[in-house]
């Protein structure tokens, strides 16, 4: 359970990661700027790094309730195997994107940690493997029906996860392609085509 300071901690460093950089904001403006001393944010946060991963693993998890919660009703079953899954990943991939355009300061900072390189790729994928078991379990079982090309796990989650910053950074920068449903189609599209086998 997250305690009122520890969260207080957190959306602080958030609004200041975004604002100076990650490597830019010292843990004692974030802790001046929280209003707590400095020993109270080494007591929930053993360093800097251990509250940047912290704060990425909350966002991711946002992200991935927000998907599981929202998309559910949005999936069309069918008989086809094929159309069943694609229903279930464009529900995800909407749902992702609408949480984008709503989070903006929270997508900025998942693409700083995603850009910065003192934070491996495996670190992102081992919180995207625990945090979306769902799209993984999806992707599993499209491979095994023959619907989505047997690739690697690790490179499909990163195709995924940077597919998915390139159109939030263009939809994010120009809202007004968001608004166009060829926009938000064609993106989905790329993203499929991607993934699915080839005959």
């Amino acid at each position: 359970m997250v305690t009122e300071k520890k969260q207080q901690i957190l959306d602080t460093a958030l609004l200041l990661f975004v604002e100076q950089g990650i490597q830019a904001t010292a843990t004692a403006k974030i802790a001046k700027q929280a209003n707590v001393a400095t020993g109270t944010l080494f007591h929930h946060f053993s360093n800097k790094q251990e509250l940047v991963v912290t704060l990425y693993r909350s966002i991711k998890d946002e992200l991935s309730q927000s998907i599981s919660q929202n998309s559910a009703d949005k999936v069309h079953p069918s008989d086809n195997q094929m159309d069943t899954l694609k229903s279930t990943i464009e529900s995800y991939w909407h749902q992702a994107i609408e949480w984008a355009m709503s989070h903006p300061l929270k997508w900025q900072f998942l693409q700083q940690f995603a850009n910065d390189p003192q934070f491996k790729i495996s670190q992102q994928q081992d919180v995207m493997t625990s945090s979306m078991a769902f799209l993984v379990e999806a992707v599993e079982q499209g491979q095994q029906q023959g619907v989505l090309a047997r690739l690697p796990m690790p490179l499909v989650l990163n195709y995924c996860h940077y597919h998915y910053l390139a159109v939030t950074t263009l939809f994010i920068e120009q809202p007004e392609l968001f608004q166009q449903p060829s926009y938000q189609d064609g993106a989905f599209q790329m993203f499929w085509q991607g993934l699915v086998a080839k005959p």
